[in-house]
C-alpha cells in the first residue's frame, strides 16, 4: 500500500515539475515576444514621425507656394492658417541653414548617421 501512495505522489510531483517547466518557458517566450513587440512599435512610430514631418512640409509649401510659382490659396485662407506655421517656418529656416550639404539632408530623412 505505500507503494502506490508513493508512486502517486511521484506521479504528482512530475506533473508539477512539468507545469513549473512550461510556465518558465512561457515567461521566456513573453519577454521575448515584448521585445520584439517593442522593436516594431518603436520602428512604426519612427515612420509615422518621418511622414508628419513630411505632411508638415507639404502644408508650408502649400500656403507659402507663391514664393516658387506654385498657385496659393486664397488670400485669406492663407492668413488665418498662418499661425499655425510658427513650428514649420522654424524647421525651414534651419532646412535653408544646411542646405549647403544636400547629401546630408537626404541621409537626415533616412536616419543614417
Amino acid at each position: 500500500m505505500d507503494t502506490s501512495v508513493n508512486q502517486k505522489r511521484a506521479g504528482h510531483i512530475d506533473r508539477l515539475r512539468g507545469v513549473f517547466a512550461s510556465l518558465k518557458k512561457h515567461s521566456i517566450f513573453s519577454k521575448i515576444s515584448e521585445i520584439v513587440s517593442g522593436i516594431f512599435k518603436s520602428q512604426g512610430i519612427e515612420y509615422i514621425e518621418l511622414e508628419l514631418r513630411e505632411y508638415e512640409n507639404i502644408f508650408a509649401l502649400i500656403l507659402l507656394g507663391s514664393f516658387i510659382g506654385l498657385p496659393s490659396p486664397p488670400t485669406t485662407l492663407s492668413l488665418r492658417l498662418l499661425p499655425y506655421l510658427g513650428r514649420e517656418l522654424l524647421v525651414m529656416q534651419h532646412t535653408s541653414e544646411k542646405l549647403d550639404d544636400a547629401l546630408s539632408e537626404i541621409a537626415s530623412l533616412f536616419d543614417i548617421t
